[in-house]
């Protein structure tokens, strides 16, 4: 039982950082965070939340995984999910090249880490559709 509730918060805390990690840089771009210091500097913020997004999806993933959980979901979900916990890592690597401050290829770096993000998105979303115990309860209703 515990396991589940683990499983469940550290998804649901996921997603809303996951949302916050999107939306950050969009706010600084467009300057509603304000200018206070250099945009490296401003975005350590979104840095260490992806650092956390990805300690929270091994957490994720091991404890289902490792209770037997699975048994009961989406095998798609689950491979879905999988592909984002890949796709994840993927963009921590991105990110920390992007935070390197003379870096020649930031634009195109840039374009596959907003590619990649969306790749996230998309699957993350696809396995809590498939997979949440919570959303099926809460549709159910």
């Amino acid at each position: 039982m515990i396991a589940a509730y683990i499983t469940s918060v550290s998804g649901w805390v996921m997603l809303v950082l996951l949302i916050i990690t999107v939306i950050y840089p969009f706010l600084l771009r467009l300057g509603v965070l304000g200018p206070v210091q250099p945009f490296l500097k401003r975005m350590r913020f979104h840095y260490w939340l992806g650092y956390i997004i990805a300690t929270l999806v091994v957490i994720h993933a091991w404890i289902s995984m490792s209770d037997r959980m699975a048994r009961g979901v989406s095998e798609t979900g689950l491979y879905l999910g999988t592909l984002a916990l890949l796709l994840v890592f993927t963009q921590v690597l991105l990110g920390r090249r992007l935070s390197w401050p003379k870096l020649s290829v930031r634009p195109m770096l840039r374009r596959w880490h907003f590619w990649v993000m969306i790749g996230i998105v998309m699957l993350a979303s696809a396995h809590i559709v498939l997979d949440s115990q919570m959303l099926k309860m809460l549709l159910l209703k």
